[in-house]
C-alpha cells in the first residue's frame, strides 16, 4: 500500500493544479459587475449634445474597473434602447438591462437654471429592483464635467465600494467647507447635509 502513496499524492496535486485556474475565473466572473450607461437627457435652452458625450465618455472611464466593473460597449447599449417603446423609465430601464445583460442600468438628466446646472442620475440595480440617486450640481458649463466626476466617484464609493482619488478629494472639500462655515457663523449652525440627499428612504422598490 505505500509504495502507491507517492502516486496518489503526485494525481491529487495534478488534479488540483488543473482545477484551480478554473475556479479562480469562475470566482472572476461572478464578481464582474456589469453596467449600461443611457445618454444623459437634457432640460436646456442650448444643445448640450457634445457635452452629453462628454459625461457618457467620463463616466465609462471613471467607473470601468478591472476585473470588477465592466461598462456595456455603447453600441449595444444604444442598439437597445433603438429597440425599446416603453412609456414608464422603469420598464424601459428593465428591457435595457435584459438585452444588454447589465447588472445596473445608469440614466441622468442635465437641467439648466439661471445659468446654474443640476446633475440627477439614478443607478438602476437589476436584481434587486431598486435605484439609488445621486445628485450634485454646477455653477457654470465650464465646470459640469468636473462635477460629473464627483458624481461618478460617489457612486463608486456607493454601489461598488471603491474609493477613488476623486472621492477623496470630495470629501476633503466637504469638511472645509462645513468647517468654514461654522467658524463664520457657530450659533446658526444646523446639521449639514449634501444637496439632494434625502434622510430616507435612499432607495426605492419599482
Amino acid at each position: 500500500m505505500k509504495k502507491f502513496y507517492p502516486l496518489n499524492r503526485s494525481f491529487l496535486f495534478i488534479l488540483i493544479t488543473l482545477l484551480l485556474p478554473v475556479s479562480s475565473g469562475l470566482a472572476a466572473a461572478n464578481s464582474l459587475k456589469t453596467v449600461a450607461i443611457i445618454p444623459f437627457e437634457t432640460n436646456t435652452e442650448n444643445d448640450l449634445s457634445y457635452m452629453t458625450s462628454g459625461i457618457l465618455t467620463m463616466l465609462e472611464s471613471r467607473l470601468s474597473w478591472k476585473n470588477n466593473v465592466a461598462i456595456v460597449q455603447q453600441s449595444v447599449v444604444n442598439k437597445a434602447l433603438s429597440g425599446v417603446k416603453e412609456t414608464y423609465e422603469s420598464n424601459a430601464v428593465i428591457k435595457i438591462g435584459e438585452k444588454t445583460k447589465a447588472d445596473y442600468v445608469i440614466t441622468g438628466t442635465i437641467t439648466e437654471f439661471s445659468g446654474a446646472y443640476s446633475i440627477d442620475t439614478k443607478v438602476w440595480n437589476l436584481k434587486t429592483k431598486s435605484y439609488l440617486t445621486f445628485y450634485d450640481q454646477s455653477a457654470t458649463l465650464n465646470k459640469l464635467i468636473s462635477r460629473v466626476d464627483i458624481v461618478a466617484a460617489k457612486i463608486n464609493k456607493k454601489i461598488f465600494d471603491r474609493t477613488t482619488v476623486s472621492y477623496d478629494k470630495y470629501k476633503n472639500e466637504k469638511i472645509i467647507t462645513e468647517e468654514e462655515l461654522r467658524r463664520m457663523n457657530p450659533e446658526r449652525m444646523m446639521p449639514v447635509r449634501e444637496a439632494g440627499e434625502r434622510k430616507k428612504p435612499w432607495w426605492k422598490i419599482w
